[in-house]
């Protein structure tokens, strides 16, 4: 009788459908949070639907397409990631991931990794140029080059060019335009070329910085011919002209544009396609070898190769043998891993020390705690207000009115160095802030140049919530006494140094760094706040010496035959600190294609 029972449960149990489950998760993304809704069934993973997120249009797509499609198919969360969408396609999976926990699953039943389909396969192709990088600096060259009847092909590691910091930055700085000559402005070469001179005191090649401002104008003028729309932006630095273009409509259409001009001139474009090393013959560069997202290897011959991959954001490990053991949040393209400056050396390249910089702290502070950088969070935008700042200790370690002049070259030096920094106001801060605005709590210092143009009428209305949101997750503290801020944090000099700087407010002089007296405000009234940020970058600087025609050099200073690079590879256009003249670096990047696609036809035609 028992074996009876036991057998109709059984028949029972198969009978009865398994009911599916909905989890609403989030997981971190590069700008906020990622919704997802999971449906399990019977211990299988059913569907991944995405909701709202704050991810970058035309960047979120591929990820919000393939990865959850990817988990389905496969059963697991160890699918691979969207190139250039890396950290949508990590949020997605740690959403997944904890819709697994909810539903008593174990995750690592479901980490089983993907299938790579073409793993072994070595397939051959060729062209007379490759540009490895479709960002600025790539994408110029290979237009010109393909308008020219050059047969070019670019390969890209991301999904889109639309991941390169090119297409999703401010704008570029730019001469002798259509645009400024229609709005009567004049921006000649000789402006940009002292200003960037006097701030690189020569430790960038002088011939290569001449000749590739002199393209800067073509560069914007190739990319209105593609359709896009560009704007003449203000003077916002005090450069004493206006060089900067902005870019009209959505950072999503950019890369549309570049890519139909692109193709239509007969240039070829492999996207999720990543340069590993180049094809050596006799000490030549004679072609690029790279590996495509199946797993497949693709050998690329051409007769010269253009190294443009932007940097290296996304190389933790490297930024640490140049600035030590620090965390640096991106806030650009973390594709970038130093291919270009890898393949070059291995080439038998050198690289250009001087240049080794960080396009630093553009909009604020950050920290990994909060999300990495949240320009949504008005506790990160005090970093960069000027008042009182201090290293680990609690120590001051310069003169903060850099942050709130010029946080991108001089101030974002400054913190690199300290590796962390932290804001020290009071709740009349917090007050003033939050009512009027830093510029109106200041006095409306009229030469302050740079308040004027970005800091007037501004209110961070949300401030004191956003202080609450930051002290709730641990990057910030608020509290009745220095002393309890300073314990929070472990500060051993912080009190000793608030009493000295509010000496220094009250006497209207700085005697350790000589700020700005207009900058003095005493941190007085409780409670106190102490935010703390780790240094932030856009992209980065330091890449491989070139002759002044962007040809890769030998450490006996001859060029590596048939060997280029253009934008942040190309080191010798850059210096220590960041140029201050607005949308530099990627004017420059956009101008050293032009210029790299001269040369190259040049070298070609010898």
């Amino acid at each position: 009788m028992r074996k009876i029972i036991l057998a109709l449960l059984a028949i029972f149990a198969l009978c009865v459908p398994a009911f599916a489950e909905v989890y609403e998760t989030v997981g971190q993304g590069k700008a906020g949070d990622v919704h997802v809704k999971v449906t399990i069934e019977g211990g299988k993973i059913i569907s991944v639907e995405l909701g709202e997120h704050g991810e970058t249009p035309g960047i979120y797509e591929p990820a919000a397409e393939r990865v959850p499609a990817a988990i389905v198919a496969n059963q697991s969360v160890n699918v691979d990631g969207v190139s250039g969408a890396t950290m949508t396609s990590d949020a997605i999976k740690e959403a997944v991931t904890k819709a697994l926990v909810l539903a008593g699953l174990n995750p690592d039943d479901y980490k089983k990794a993907e299938a790579k389909a073409g793993e072994g396969i070595v397939t051959e192709d060729s062209a007379k140029v490759v540009v490895v990088g479709g960002g600025a600096a790539g994408m110029m060259a290979a237009i010109k080059l393909a308008r020219n009847g050059v047969d070019v092909l670019v390969i890209e590691k991301g999904a889109t060019i639309g991941v390169a910091n090119g297409w999703n930055c401010g704008g570029p700085m730019a001469t002798n335009t259509s645009i400024q000559k229609a709005e009567g402005v004049t921006v000649t070469d000789e402006m940009l070329f002292n200003d960037l001179t006097d701030d690189a005191y020569l430790t960038s090649d002088s011939r290569l910085l001449r000749r590739v401002l002199a393209r800067t104008g073509e560069a914007v003028e190739l990319q209105l011919s593609t359709g896009m729309e560009m704007f003449l932006r203000p003077d916002n630095y005090g450069a004493g002209y206006r060089s900067r273009h902005g870019y009209k409509g959505q950072k999503a259409d950019r890369p549309g544009f570049i890519v139909d001009a692109y193709t239509k001139a007969g240039g070829r474009l492999m996207c999720e396609t990543t340069g590993e090393s180049l094809i050596m013959e006799n000490g030549e560069v004679k072609g690029v070898k790279a590996r495509k997202s199946d797993g497949s290897t693709l050998n690329i011959k051409a007769e010269a190769v253009l190294l443009a991959t932007g940097g290296y954001l996304g190389n933790q490990s490297l930024i640490r043998e140049h600035w030590g053991d620090i965390t640096v949040n991106p806030l650009g393209n973390t594709l970038s891993t130093g291919d270009g400056l890898r393949m070059g050396k291995e080439a038998g390249g050198m690289e250009e020390e001087s240049s080794f910089a960080m396009i630093s702290n553009e909009f604020g502070g950050s920290n990994k705690k909060g999300g990495g950088w949240q320009r949504s969070n008005g506790a990160m935008t005090i970093g960069i207000y000027g008042g009182l700042l201090v290293d680990p200790a609690g120590e001051r370690f310069f003169n903060e009115y850099y942050m709130a002049n010029q946080p991108l070259s001089v101030g974002g030096e400054a913190v690199l160095r300290a590796g962390k920094f932290y804001a020290v106001v009071d709740q009349a801060f917090v007050d003033a802030i939050s009512t009027v605005g830093l510029f109106e709590y200041l006095g409306n210092p009229e030469d302050w140049y740079v308040g004027t143009m970005t800091a007037k009428g501004v209110v961070l209305k949300t401030l004191p919530e956003d202080l609450e949101k930051a002290v709730a997750q641990g990057w910030a503290v608020k509290a009745d006494t220095i002393e309890d801020c300073a314990a929070f944090f472990k500060m051993p000099k912080l009190a000793e140094t608030v009493k000295t700087y509010n000496a220094y407010c009250e006497a209207g002089k700085d005697e350790e760094y000589f700020k700005n007296p207009t900058f003095l405000k005493p941190v007085a009234k409780a409670p106190f706040y102490v935010v703390e940020y780790e240094p932030s970058a856009w992209g980065t600087l330091g890449g491989l010496r070139t002759d002044s025609c962007l040809r890769v050099l030998h450490k006996d200073l001859t060029p590596v035959k048939g060997l280029y690079a253009a934008g942040v590879d190309a080191g010798s256009l850059y210096c220590q600190p960041y140029y201050q003249v607005e949308g530099t670096a990627v004017g420059l990047a956009f101008g050293s294609g032009i210029y790299a696609a001269d040369v190259i036809m040049s070298d070609l035609a010898k």
